[in-house]
């Protein structure tokens, strides 16, 4: 009915959305903590501080969370024991992930300002795949079967293999594409940054 029912305090910026699962919420933000929140009381159930930025969404399947952070790293969490499982560095040099994961079964695929796409195994940690697009990817993907579709800045939304990251196809849309599409009704719907507002529609095929 809109009545406030709680609040949190954090100690930095949130920017991520946030995510549900059974009754908790996960929220990862500016002051480098995990935390994991009661919906029903708003109470804090387990913080875990991750020792750097967090501005990507996470992902949680059932104790699991993924989430990529400002240090180029993706991590995974067990969020009931408030334990870092692994770490997953994208390679040499400063590139934040912004883009929030999808995980599958057996995959966490992500993208990172480094211009990959990052197929990571979800137990281990250890790359799986990479795919080189030619510009940043701030684009959260989305998974449909054997399907990855992610955008990037270099103008193009993707279609990749999910279990080799190789390209099936792309559609260039002259400006980045930095918003996560968004797919459901048989239909694939994603914005670009274009000054014309273009939103496309594509079908299936």
């Amino acid at each position: 009915d809109g009545t406030f029912a709680w609040k949190f305090q954090t100690e930095g910026y949130v920017h991520c959305a946030p995510a549900i699962s059974d009754k908790y919420t996960f929220i990862a933000g500016c002051d480098e903590h995990l935390r994991v929140i009661d919906i029903e009381t708003g109470e804090l159930f387990s913080d875990t501080p991750l020792q750097t930025y967090l501005i990507a969404s996470p992902a949680v399947i059932g104790d699991m969370l993924y989430v990529g952070t400002y240090a180029s790293e993706v991590v995974a969490v067990d969020w009931r024991k408030s334990d870092v499982k692994w770490r997953y560095k994208a390679g040499a040099g400063d590139f934040p992930f912004h883009s929030s994961a999808a995980v599958t079964d057996q995959l966490v695929v992500v993208g990172g300002r480094d211009k990959l796409v990052h197929g990571i195994d979800r137990f281990t940690g250890e790359k799986r795949w990479t795919f080189t697009s030619r510009a940043k990817i701030d684009s959260s993907p989305a998974v449909v079967g054997n399907r990855v579709f992610i955008g990037s800045n270099d103008g193009n939304l993707y279609e990749l293999g999910l279990a080799d990251g190789k390209e099936r196809w792309k559609f260039n849309a002259g400006k980045p594409i930095s918003a996560g599409p968004a797919i459901g009704e048989g239909v694939l719907v994603v914005g670009s940054e274009s000054r014309d507002g273009k939103v496309y529609c594509f079908g299936m095929k």
